[in-house]
C-alpha cells in the first residue's frame, strides 16, 4: 500500500466512519515493520494518537492506554517496551516490531528486549530480518543460550542452514531447560543431511524446506501463482472433494508400508468426513477415539490441523511406533504445536467442501452465501473414494518426481518427538492481512 503524507489525516476518517479493519490495515502500513522504524519523532505521536484510539474503540482499553503512555515519552523504554510486548498479545506483530525497534535503540545490548523483538518479527514472518537483529549483537549471543538458539533457529527459517550449523555447537545445554531448543536445531541439521541429493534447498523448494524445519511432508502444490507469488502454497482456498481425493491417493501407500490396522479421527466432522474415506481405501475400521492413551497404531486423520482440539494434539506430539498422522490441510501463517508426518497442503484461509461458502450468481453477479452440506458422515466419505482427484490443471505444479525423490529418502519416519509446525520459511509466499 503507497501511504500518503497526509494518511493520519485518512485514518482518523476511518476511525471515525467506523471502519475498523480499514483504519488498522492503513496504520499497519504506516506504523508497522519495516516501515515504521523510520518514522520521524515529529510523526510517531500521531501514529500512537490513533492506535490508541482504534484500541479503545475495540474494547481494549489497556492496549490504548499503553499506546497514549508510549506517546506522551516516546524515550521511555519501559512504556515502549510495555506497548510492544502488549501489541505482540493483540495479534500486531509488525506494529510491535516498529515499537521494540525504537525501544532497542535507547537500551542497547538487552536481552529481554532483543527477544521480545526477535518474537515479534518471527510472528510477522519476518525472519531474515530477526536474523539480522541477532547478527548486530554479536557480545549478547556469547553470553545468552537462548539469544544463541534464536539466531540458529532464524537463520534456518531464512534459508541460512550455514549459520544453523556452525552455531549447534555452541548450543551445549545449560539446564534442562535448554534442551528442547538444543534439540530443535539438532533435528534441523539432521533432517537436512537426510535429504542431501533429494532436496535442492533453495528460494523455491517448498516441500524440501518443509521437510527440514518441521519433518513433516506436503505432498500438493498450489498451481496458482506457483512461479510467482505463492511457490506453492494457498492463500484463500475453497477446498473440494476432488482435492481431499488427490491427498488421500497419495497417503494411502504410505498408510499401507507401515500396514496400518486402523483408521483414528479427532473429535469432529470434518476429520470423521475424511477419516471414513481413508478407511474405505485401506479397507480397514475407523477405530473409536481413545478416552484416554495414545490413537496408536494406526492412521490418525485429521481434516484440518487447525482444528484437532488442544487436549488431543498433546496426546499426537510423540510420534509412536506404527502411527502415521495425516492433516489433509495445514495452516502457514501461524505456528501449530505439531506438524502432521503428511500434510496435502498448506493455506492461509480455508473454506471446507462442507462448509458454507460464497457463491457468485452467474447472472446476476450478486454473491450468496451457499448451505452447508449436512449430508451424512459416510455418504459425503463415498463421494471422496468415488472422486477420481483432481484434474491436470489442478497437478501441474506438484513435481511428482520430486515429491517421490523425497519421500522415499525420509519414508518411514522413525519414532520421536513431532516439530512444530512453523509459519513461513525460506520460500516466500504472498499473504493478505
Amino acid at each position: 500500500m503507497v501511504v500518503a503524507p497526509d494518511d493520519d489525516a485518512a485514518i482518523a476518517e476511518l476511525i471515525a466512519q467506523g471502519d475498523d479493519a480499514g483504519a488498522f490495515g492503513r496504520l499497519r502500513a504506516r506504523l508497522g515493520w519495516p516501515r515504521g522504524r523510520e518514522l520521524l519523532d515529529s510523526e510517531l505521536p500521531r501514529y500512537l494518537t490513533l492506535l490508541g484510539e482504534l484500541a479503545t474503540r475495540r474494547g481494549a482499553d489497556t492496549l490504548g492506554e499503553l499506546a497514549l503512555a508510549a506517546r506522551a515519552d516516546l524515550d521511555s523504554p519501559d512504556r515502549l517496551y510495555d506497548l510492544g510486548y502488549a501489541l505482540i498479545d493483540a495479534g500486531a506483530p509488525a506494529i510491535a516490531a516498529s515499537i521494540l525497534w525504537r525501544c532497542l535503540r535507547l537500551v542497547g545490548d538487552s536481552e529481554e528486549v532483543v527477544c521480545e523483538l526477535v518474537s515479534a518479527l518471527e510472528s510477522a514472518l519476518a525472519y531474515g530480518d530477526a536474523l539480522a537483529v541477532l547478527e548486530d549483537h554479536a557480545p549478547l549471543r556469547a553470553r545468552s543460550f537462548l539469544c544463541r538458539y534464536l539466531y540458529a533457529f532464524n537463520a534456518a527459517m531464512a534459508g541460512r542452514l550455514d549459520l544453523t550449523r556452525a552455531a549447534l555447537p555452541a548450543l551445549a545445554p545449560e539446564s534442562p531447560d535448554n534442551d528442547a531448543m538444543q534439540e530443535t536445531i539438532a533435528l534441523i541439521v539432521e533432517r537436512a543431511d537426510r535429504v542431501a541429493g533429494a532436496a535442492t534447498l533453495d528460494a523455491r523448494d517448498l516441500r524440501g524446506w518443509h521437510y527440514v524445519l518441521t519433518g513433516g511432508l506436503v505432498m500438493h502444490q498450489s498451481p496458482y501463482g506457483f512461479d510467482e507469488p505463492m511457490h506453492g502454497r494457498y492463500a484463500w482456498l475453497a477446498d473440494s472433494l476432488d482435492r481431499i481425493a488427490t491427498g488421500l491417493a497419495r497417503v494411502v501407500p504410505l498408510a499401507r508400508a507401515l500396514a496400518v490396522p486402523c483408521v483414528y479421527a479427532p473429535p469432529g466432522r470434518g476429520h470423521a468426513i475424511v477419516a471414513a474415506a481413508a478407511a474405505a481405501q485401506l479397507g480397514v475400521p475407523v477405530a473409536p477415539w481413545p478416552a484416554v492413551g495414545v490413537p496408536a497404531p494406526g492412521l490418525v486423520v485429521a481434516y484440518d490441523l487447525a482444528d484437532i482440539a488442544t487436549a488431543d494434539v498433546q496426546r499426537l506430539v510423540q510420534r509412536r511406533e506404527g502411527q502415521l498422522l495425516f492433516a489433509h490441510a495445514s495452516p502457514w501463517t501461524i505456528d501449530c504445536p505439531i506438524a502432521p508426518d503428511v500434510t496435502t497442503l498448506l493455506y492461509q484461509s480455508l473454506v471446507a467442501p462442507w462448509g458454507q461458502s460464497l457463491v457468485v450468481d452467474p447472472e446476476t453477479r450478486e454473491v450468496n452465501e451457499s448451505p452447508a452440506d449436512e449430508r451424512a458422515i459416510d455418504v459425503i466419505a463415498a463421494d471422496i473414494v468415488a472422486s477420481k482427484g483432481l484434474d491436470g490443471s489442478e497437478l501441474s505444479a506438484d513435481e511428482p518426481a520430486r515429491w517421490e525423490a523425497l519421500a522415499a529418502q525420509v519414508w518411514p519416519m522413525p519414532a520421536g518427538p513431532r516439530s512444530r509446525l512453523w509459519a513461513g520459511g525460506p520460500v516466500a509466499s504472498n499473504r493478505f492481512e
